[in-house]
């Protein structure tokens, strides 16, 4: 995957200013951040099992 097209992911899981700002005043930020981290492994992780699914099929 290129860098500019992980940029655009991670854009798109970004949440708008409007709803960081009301986790923000929530107490919840921690919990939107790690909500962010664990949507990017969890990616992360499946494009490892396409990849080595392509690796034992060749």
């Amino acid at each position: 995957m290129s860098t500019i097209t992980q940029q655009n992911k991670v854009t798109k899981l970004t949440a708008s200013p409007a709803l960081q700002e009301a986790h923000t005043r929530a107490g919840a930020q921690q919990d939107f951040t790690y909500d962010c981290m664990l949507s990017e492994l969890e990616a992360i992780i499946a494009e490892a099992e396409v990849r080595l699914a392509e690796e034992d099929a060749a």
